[in-house]
């Protein structure tokens, strides 16, 4: 039975939505305005925000498994395993956060998490194409270290709980490590694999995940893997330099997004 409070057309674009994040799933970085255009079309504005953050997570879960399946063979591990220790870290803080509400020893508000990564995530496009175009020098390659993959981990672990919008984080961290686009997108649905399995304790003990978003994932269960199996399609015809390019662009569109959805 479909939760009352949903129209046929908040079911139409939420199921857009949905199919926009599958997609970016499959590999395709087409998913950057998914969750934006939920939290406008939830019901319940005055929780938009939170309730939209807890529906996602077990639909992500689902496509997670659904993308490991196409990238099982393209992951690079050793990029993985730097973001590891930090991924807790931040994991741990955006539960802190979460569960405490204003009441939280570490406050951090949404809108100004969102304002700090999206002019992190513009200042990063801008320094890789000042690079490029500007200078005239060749991009540098960066291996996965440590330091830097504890530093974005963190941040990724963090944004990821909070709002799932950990995307750019590891967007700026793998983009300078020059991947093939099959290798970039099965990496990337690796990390989020075992980060969104991570949060999925925590977010059970708040209460977050509910009956209510449970029954309505199951209305939208159809269009999960749809939109994986479209992304997978859509990135083995697009080439390499477009797919950089691609990824650069919804990176700067997203970050865009988080600062006027910050301010606003």
């Amino acid at each position: 039975m479909l939760p009352d409070s949903y129209g046929m057309s908040q079911l139409f674009w939420l199921a857009l939505c949905i199919l926009m994040i599958g997609m970016h799933k499959g590999g395709f970085p087409v998913g950057g305005i998914a969750l934006p255009l939920m939290i406008l079309i939830w019901p319940n504005q005055a929780s938009a925000a939170r309730s939209s953050v807890s529906f996602m997570l077990p639909v992500l879960c689902v496509m997670d498994v659904v993308a490991l399946g196409f990238y099982r063979r393209k992951i690079v591990w050793a990029a993985i395993l730097p973001l590891i220790p930090g991924t807790l870290v931040g994991v741990a803080i955006g539960v802190t956060i979460f569960a405490g509400g204003d009441k939280a020893l570490v406050s951090l508000s949404d809108q100004s998490l969102k304002l700090v990564i999206g002019c992190i995530g513009i200042l990063f496009v801008g320094y890789r194409a000042s690079r490029k175009w500007l200078m005239n020098r060749p991009r540098e390659d960066s291996q996965p270290g440590i330091k830097r993959g504890t530093v974005f981990g963190a941040i990724a672990g963090l944004t990821s709980t909070l709002a799932h919008a950990g995307g750019p984080p590891i967007q700026m961290y793998l983009l300078p490590q020059r991947l093939d686009k099959l290798a970039f997108a099965g990496t990337t649905a690796a990390y989020f694999w075992g980060l969104n399995l991570l949060k999925v304790g925590p977010f059970c003990m708040m209460g977050r995940i509910t009956a209510d978003n449970l029954l309505l994932g199951v209305w939208m269960l159809p269009v999960m893997p749809l939109g994986v199996v479209l992304g997978y399609m859509a990135v083995r015809v697009v080439k390499q330099e477009h797919y950089t390019g691609l990824i650069y662009v919804v990176l700067l569109c997203t970050s865009m997004m988080l600062i006027v959805k910050a301010v606003h």
